[in-house]
């Protein structure tokens, strides 16, 4: 988990939610998981599973990071009641 000071740092940089895609292709590399399983399940699913959520793109660099927890959309930490609605990854005000 990121301190606030370097979360407002990756937020400057190029930040992008990561798409199945992508996830997938990250799984590929992991002779564990099974990728035909993988590939039914739902986006959503995979991040909390791969632990991976947002890609973030700084100068030549790529680093990918878990911002469950945190909106997806203004990167700001969720209140507990949003977490509760089928839209769990966006605050209200990015609803």
């Amino acid at each position: 988990m990121m301190n606030t000071s370097a979360l407002k740092k990756t937020i400057q940089n190029k930040t992008e939610l990561i798409t199945k895609k992508e996830l997938l292709k990250i799984a590929v590399n992991d002779p564990d998981l099974n990728i035909d399983e993988l590939k039914k399940m739902k986006v959503n699913e995979l991040r909390k599973l791969l632990k991976i959520t947002h890609k973030i793109t700084a100068d030549t660099e790529i680093h990918y990071v878990n911002n469950l927890g945190f909106c997806f959309s203004c990167i700001t930490p969720l209140r507990a009641d949003y977490t509760s609605s089928k839209s769990n990854n966006y605050c209200m005000d990015c609803l």
